[in-house]
């Protein structure tokens, strides 16, 4: 993201907090506008255009989502619309990511942030296990509403409801993006939200509460803030673990000693044949 848009981002995040409470309707609206500029090369033209008097930024927004979304919305995204952005799609972005913000929020607000980190983690893992369903998520050919109603079929009364409108908004705006990345990014912002780090554990078998308590607790402190543990099984590993977190790799799994091992006893070897 160029410094611009990063500038846009941040001051879109202080303007919103006035419109952030307990209530999902101003995230999805966000997402609402975000797909429709997405979906127009016109109005992200226009919107995204700095010599575009903001008078006519307002108008085309007024005509566009007026009705559509709430008052609130529209004034919010005018703001937005205000900023100055290094490509015009870059509007889409920030209006994705303050809708995902939002959600953050009432997530939070209602007690149930921690709840829809994890929802959002299985979701994501059960996409990633699967490539029927990935095919059927990612499939271009299909219309939104049938992957909607897919997603509905799946998670309906199995998920928090913010948890629920951040999937429909990571498979109906996929954007040539991979829905796990997708979901993992969202992840991460709700994780954000919350002011902790994200650590993703790979391990052969289940951990039981006592070792994930003490894996969190020994992260903590190593990193100086609250850790979210996102933990997933691959018996491949064999054993050990690998630990994701904070753009480090932290590679402790039997596979990779064996792998180690074997580089050694080659080069060994060959050094043997060379002599």
């Amino acid at each position: 993201m160029a410094s611009s848009t990063r500038q846009a981002l941040a001051q879109a995040k202080a303007d919103i907090s006035a419109y952030l409470g307990s209530d999902l309707s101003f995230a999805t609206d966000l997402f609402v506008v975000a797909d429709a500029i997405s979906s127009s090369a016109q109005l992200r033209g226009i919107l995204s255009d700095p010599s575009t008097e903001r008078e006519t930024k307002n108008a085309l927004i007024e005509r566009v989502f007026g009705g559509k979304v709430s008052s609130g919305s529209v004034e919010f995204v005018k703001k937005v619309a205000a900023l100055r952005v290094s490509r015009s799609i870059d509007l889409v972005v920030i209006l994705e990511q303050l809708g995902v913000h939002a959600a953050a929020a009432v997530a939070a607000n209602t007690s149930v942030l921690d709840d829809v980190q994890s929802e959002l983690f299985g979701f994501q893992q059960v996409v990633a296990s699967d490539r029927e369903l990935q095919f059927a998520l990612s499939n271009k050919s299909a219309p939104n509403e049938a992957k909607l109603q897919l997603v509905d079929a799946l998670v309906s009364g199995k998920v928090n409801a913010v948890t629920k409108a951040l999937i429909a908004q990571a498979v109906g705006a996929v954007r040539g993006r991979r829905i796990a990345i997708v979901l993992d990014q969202f992840g991460k912002q709700v994780a954000a939200y919350g002011e902790s780090l994200v650590a993703t554990v790979t391990v052969s078998s289940a951990l039981d509460t006592n070792q994930v308590e003490r894996l969190r607790s020994s992260l903590a402190k190593t990193y100086g803030q609250q850790i979210r543990l996102n933990v997933e099984v691959d018996s491949s590993i064999i054993g050990g673990m690998v630990v994701q977190i904070a753009g480090e790799i932290i590679d402790g799994s039997v596979s990779s000693r064996l792998q180690n091992l074997k580089l050694q006893l080659g080069k060994a070897a060959a050094s043997i044949n060379r002599s």
